[in-house]
Parts: structure tokens; sequence; C-alpha cells
């Protein structure tokens, strides 16, 4: 019958709790009324320490006890009365909070709500029809307007549109994000950042088992140098940071390259990256062959104009623009370079 009454309370630690409570209250009482010397009180809490732990060890080694209950007992040994008024107001402040605290599942979710995925897809298709152009007719507000000018509802609308369709034009939208003067924005947009720096992280990881499975594929190298390559573009990183993936991808392109050295696709790739790691010497030396041709192949239009642009070679852009601006297509994704290099025609003096 004893032993059922011990286990009973080493598996019940509130009455632990209660009787350690009432034993200090009734200390203080004592001490209060009697006028009973300091060093009887602190005999008398020394015995109720005695049984508090003896009481408690047996629960806190469970793996299911709770830290609470360990600091309340080292608090209630050590302050005495003093302890368990702190203990209960910790308590009651973690009752209150917890009737309005939310899981960090929850927490998590709210910064990409599920609900707003709809309007967000719709909004961002949108976007996608009207092929990032101003249109008289259209509705849809730049991000980075609805992000100065907007409610937090709406940037956050735009933040978790951002996170799950990134893509490089997005990144001075996400920048403004990460400064605005909303905290939830910026705890959003950092989330967001990290949400897209993983899915880099997590696709690097692939494409590496890819290579190790399969190390002279050409394919799959290519796709490591779109990836860095990509992953440079965002506008998330650091110049440093930058450089450093441009560089990896322009050493992977340069293999290739020597495998096949007549891909125009190839030369394209190898000279923008040079242009963007500030190297416009070398990409024109790569470059100069095919102006030598007498077809100039459509990819290395861009890089060739932007080569004898970055050089100063002003005289010789004017002279070969007329070949540069036959080589394009009448599609719109040729129309900036068509009407940059329509300036330095002839026609146009």
């Amino acid at each position: 019958m004893l032993s059922r009454k011990l286990e009973n309370l080493r598996s019940r630690p509130e009455l632990l709790i209660g009787g350690s409570v009432a034993a200090e209250i009734a200390l203080v009482l004592h001490g209060w009324s009697s006028g009973a010397a300091m060093t009887e009180l602190v005999l008398f809490h020394g015995i109720v320490s005695v049984f508090i732990i003896a009481g408690s060890l047996p629960w806190l080694r469970r793996s299911d006890s709770s830290a609470g209950m360990a600091l309340y007992v080292v608090s209630l040994v050590a302050l005495g009365p003093i302890g368990v008024v702190g203990c209960a107001v910790m308590e009651l402040v973690r009752w209150i909070s917890s009737r309005s605290s939310i899981s960090f599942e929850e927490w998590y979710e709210r910064l990409f709500p599920r609900a707003l995925a709809d309007r967000a897809q719709a909004l961002y298709e949108l976007i996608e029809w009207r092929g990032a152009k101003p249109s008289r007719e259209s509705t849809v507000a730049p991000f980075c307007d609805v992000l100065d000018q907007g409610s937090v509802v709406q940037k956050q609308s735009v933040v978790t549109l951002i996170a799950d369709h990134f893509k490089p034009e997005f990144s001075p939208a996400l920048q403004r994000a990460l400064n605005d003067p909303e905290p939830a924005i910026r705890v959003q947009a950092a989330t967001a950042v990290a949400r897209i720096e993983n899915h880099f992280l997590q696709r690097s990881v692939v494409l590496q088992e890819e290579r190790a499975r399969d190390p002279g594929n050409p394919s799959i190298m290519r796709r490591i140098a779109l990836h860095h390559e990509s992953y440079a573009q965002t506008g998330l990183l650091d110049s440093e940071r930058a450089a450093s993936e441009r560089t990896i991808a322009l050493d992977i392109n340069m293999k290739l390259l020597r495998a096949s050295p007549r891909d125009p696709e190839l030369v394209a790739t190898v000279a923008r990256l040079l242009l963007e790691l500030d190297r416009p010497g070398l990409a024109m030396r790569l470059l100069m062959p095919w102006l030598r041709a007498k077809s100039i192949p459509h990819p290395l239009v861009a890089p060739m104009a932007d080569a004898l642009y970055s050089l100063k070679r002003l005289s010789l852009l004017r002279r070969v623009s007329a070949r540069l601006l036959s080589s394009l297509t009448a599609s719109a994704e040729d129309e900036p370079i068509r009407a940059s290099l329509g300036l330095w025609t002839p026609a146009h003096g």
C-alpha cells in the first residue's frame, strides 16, 4: 500500500509541487507569527528542500519530464519562498501568453499563406501574359510600387509570389522587402531569401550526384554551369560570391568549348561570362574569328556588340552594326538589341 502511494506521488508531480508550496507558506507564516530565528527557518527550509529533491528525482529522470519542473525545484531550493513566487508569476505569464500564441508551424505557414496561392498564381500568369511591358488596360502594379505604397497584406502577397515564382527580375523588389519598415515583411522576405537559396543548394546537390554517376556527360556539365550562372544572376549574392559563381560557370564552359570550339551557343555563353567578369579583351579575342565570318550567328550578336562597346572600339561597332542587325530575328526578344544597334547604323549618322 505504501509503495503504491509513493508510485502515485511520483506519477503526479502536482502533488509534490502543492505540498512544497504549502510547506514554504507554513514556514513563512511560522517565522512571521512566532519570530523564529533565521537559523531555524533555514534548517526547516533545508529539510523541505531535501524532500523536494528526493521526490522529484524519479520524475525528472523520465524522458517526458518538463523543464519547468526542474526550474521549479532549483528555484525553491535556492530562493525558498521567493523562488516559489517567481515560478508562480512565470507560470501565470506563460499561461496568459499561450492563449494567444501560435505554433512554429502555424507561424511559418502564415509567412506564405496558402489561402493567397490562387490569387498569387493569377497575378503571376497575368504578369507573364503582359510580358512585363506596360499596358494601359492592365491593373497590375509593379512589385516595388506595392511594397512602397501597399498594405501589409498586399506586401505579404507580393513576397509570397516572389518566393514561389522567383526570377532574377524580382530581385530588386525582394531587396526592397528586406528593408521594409514593417518587421513582419522583413522577416517574410528573409525567409523567402532562405527558401530561394535552399532551392539552389538542393538543385546543386542533385546535379553533383548526376555528375558523379556520369562524369563525362556534356549535357550534365552544361546544366551545372547554367545553374551556377543562374545563381549569380539572382541578385541575392554579394559581388564576390556572384563573381565566384560566374567563374565556376566559366571554367566548366571553357572545358566544354575545347571539345566543341565551333559551337556558337557555347562561344556566346563564354563571351557573356567574360564580359560579366569584366574581361572584355578576352571576350573579343574569342569572338574575333566569328566577326571575320560571312555571317554572324544569332547567339553571338549581343556579346559581340557588348564587347566592342566595352573596349570603346566604336568605329568597328559602327561598321559591323548592319551585319549584326541582319543576324537578328523579328521576335520581341530581339527588340532591345535591335534598337541599340540601330543607333550605330550609318542611317543614324
